[in-house]
C-alpha cells in the first residue's frame, strides 16, 4: 500500500448526525428567543468546525444575551442531543471498511473539532472507541477545522507521515483542513451535500460501502 493511515471525521462522516445536531442547536436557539426567520431548520450550523465554535458564531448572528457563555451554550446542546441519541446510527458500511483497513495493516484515527468531553459517552455508546488507533479532539490543538491542526496531531500521534494519510471528511471545512495538511481526502456524501460542493476532493463517494484499501491506495497513483 502507498498509503499508512486513513484519518476519520467523526459528526456526518462515521455516523449520520448532522440533522440531531441542527434540532438541538435549534432547541437553544429557540429557548433563548432567537429569530429564526431565513434559518435553515435542518442545519443552522456549519458542520466540521465543532460545538463552541458553532456558538461563538450564532451568539453574534442572533444577537444572545452576552451573559450566555459558548461554554454553557455548548453544554446546554449536547443536553439536547443527549435527548436525541437514539437517532444517531453509524453511517452504512463502516465497520466492514474498518475492518478491511486492518487487515491491510493500515492505521486508523479519529479526529473531531469537539471536545472530548462532549464525544466520550458518544463514542462508548456506539462502541466505536476501540476502532481508532487514535483519537483526537478540539482541547488537543491550538485551531479547529478548516485548520490543519487536528490532521498533523492525528499523525503524529500514529507515527505516519502526513503525505501517508488519507482523511474521510464530509464537510468543506474537513477538506480544506485536510488539503492544507498535505493529506488526500475522500468526502463521504450526506442528503445536504452534492459533488460540486466538493472540488478539491481526491474523491467522492455516497457512501463506505463504496471503499476499499485498493480503491483507497489508486489516489497515489
Amino acid at each position: 500500500m502507498n498509503f499508512s493511515a486513513v484519518i476519520f471525521d467523526l459528526d456526518g462522516t462515521v455516523i449520520l448526525n448532522e440533522e440531531v445536531y441542527g434540532a438541538s442547536f435549534l432547541a437553544i436557539l429557540r429557548k433563548y428567543g432567537a429569530d429564526l426567520t431565513g434559518v435553515d431548520l435542518v442545519t443552522p450550523h456549519t458542520p466540521g468546525i465543532g460545538m463552541e465554535k458553532n456558538w461563538e458564531a450564532m451568539k453574534k448572528k442572533f444577537g444572545l444575551p452576552q451573559e450566555l457563555s459558548v461554554s454553557q451554550l455548548s453544554h446546554e446542546t449536547q443536553d439536547e442531543y443527549h435527548k436525541r441519541m437514539e437517532d444517531v446510527i453509524v453511517r452504512p458500511g463502516f465497520y466492514d471498511f474498518q475492518e478491511f483497513l486492518v487487515e491491510e495493516g493500515i492505521y486508523t484515527a479519529l479526529a473531531t473539532s469537539n471536545n472530548w468531553w462532549f464525544v466520550e459517552d458518544e463514542l462508548k455508546d456506539m462502541n466505536l472507541s476501540a476502532r481508532f488507533n487514535a483519537l483526537v479532539t478540539r482541547e488537543e490543538v491550538e485551531n479547529p477545522k478548516p485548520e490543519p491542526d487536528l490532521f498533523f496531531k492525528s499523525a503524529e500521534k500514529l507515527g505516519v507521515e502526513p503525505e501517508l494519510c488519507i482523511v474521510i471528511e464530509d464537510s468543506e471545512a474537513g477538506v480544506a483542513a485536510a488539503k492544507e495538511a498535505g493529506m488526500k481526502v475522500v468526502v463521504v456524501l450526506n442528503e445536504n451535500t452534492e459533488r460540486g460542493d466538493f472540488p478539491d476532493a481526491d474523491l467522492i463517494v455516497q457512501d463506505f460501502t463504496e471503499l476499499n484499501p485498493k480503491l483507497l491506495d489508486s489516489l497515489y497513483i
